[in-house]
């Protein structure tokens, strides 16, 4: 699973080898995946990439009694999952199931079953959560357009990219419109809004908050480095572990070992330096202890282990934001 393409970034590829070079078996982040040496791994469904969430996010939000932006902050620590929090609110997990995927019953060929099915899968897998909400260009397939319209090879994409190159300086060193690809790029974010509305993937309140919350990032996004080198970037950052070497063996287990982690992510949001992404804050409550790998397996729906397809960083360009 450590095979990657010569074009991912150099973090990546050194992460890798190092995992490689360990040759002890591990197993994935989220709970629910297949055993990988990858942190990354997520369910190599459409949904997926295209972060259509089978529900829509303020309806979680306010079952869960969640202040604005408490979810991502909760979520910025990819350990956590939404699961341990229903717990330690007192919010039954199936009851929570059937209210986030309630809206397929007023959708006229929505399928129920299936949003519930994911709904399941997001509710307890900490990174496919994080991801698809907040890693808001993370696999979205929107950068192999920007290097078409700069008419440039790939190896000298990565190339410019690994000397912390902007997506519009790559643009305009090639003689192109930067303006009129930022444009274009926000126009291909409302193409999949509507295609995975009217796909019936996600319920239009979600497309519709996503694809803006997509549009408010756009800018920094195409305006910083690659966000494995920017480190003013939110995501991606050593301290919360992100890497391909990083397993469940380094999710916490106890609430002593969580509280460890959190001061260790506490530490690196203030030591970041300022710029145009607007960071995630500190999640200033209660959010329970771990539960297990067995528990959250069951809740989601795969007691023995995710059986479909698994996308180990391999299917997209950048892990970029």
């Amino acid at each position: 699973m450590c095979a990657l393409p010569s074009r991912s970034l150099l973090l990546a590829s050194t992460a890798c080898a190092v995992a490689g070079a360990t040759a002890v078996p591990a197993t994935a982040h989220d709970a629910p995946m297949p055993a990988s040496a990858r942190h990354g791994l997520l369910p190599d469904e459409p949904w997926v990439m295209a972060h259509w969430a089978p529900f829509d996010e303020r309806v979680l939000t306010t079952g869960l009694g969640l202040r604005p932006a408490q979810l991502e902050a909760f979520l910025y620590d990819d350990h956590h999952t939404i699961a341990q929090l229903a717990r330690q609110r007192h919010v039954g997990f199936t009851g929570l199931v059937r209210r986030l995927t309630a809206w397929a019953d007023a959708v006229p060929g929505a399928d129920r079953a299936e949003m519930e099915r994911r709904t399941r899968l997001v509710l307890v897998s900490g990174h496919l959560a994080q991801h698809l909400f907040f890693h808001v260009f993370h696999g979205s397939d929107l950068v192999p357009p920007v290097v078409r319209t700069a008419g440039i090879s790939w190896t000298t994409f990565d190339a410019q990219r690994a000397r912390r190159w902007s997506l519009r300086r790559v643009v305009s060193a090639s003689g192109g419109d930067a303006v009129a690809v930022e444009r274009s790029v926000a126009a291909m974010i409302d193409a999949e809004r509507d295609r995975g509305i009217s796909g019936l993937q996600t319920p239009r309140s979600q497309g519709v908050r996503l694809a803006s919350r997509q549009r408010g990032r756009l800018h920094c996004w195409f305006t910083r480095p690659a966000q494995s080198l920017d480190p003013a970037a939110p995501y991606d950052r050593g301290y919360t572990k992100h890497a391909a070497s990083h397993t469940s063996r380094d999710v916490p287990r106890t609430r002593a070992e969580q509280a460890v982690e959190e001061r260790r992510i506490s530490r690196g949001l203030a030591g970041r330096p300022a710029a145009c992404w607007d960071l995630p804050q500190q999640f200033r409550s209660d959010t329970g202890a771990p539960l297990s790998r067995h528990r959250l397996r069951v809740l989601g729906g795969v007691p023995s282990g995710f059986k479909g397809a698994v996308n180990d960083g391999t299917h997209h360009r950048e892990h970029d934001m």
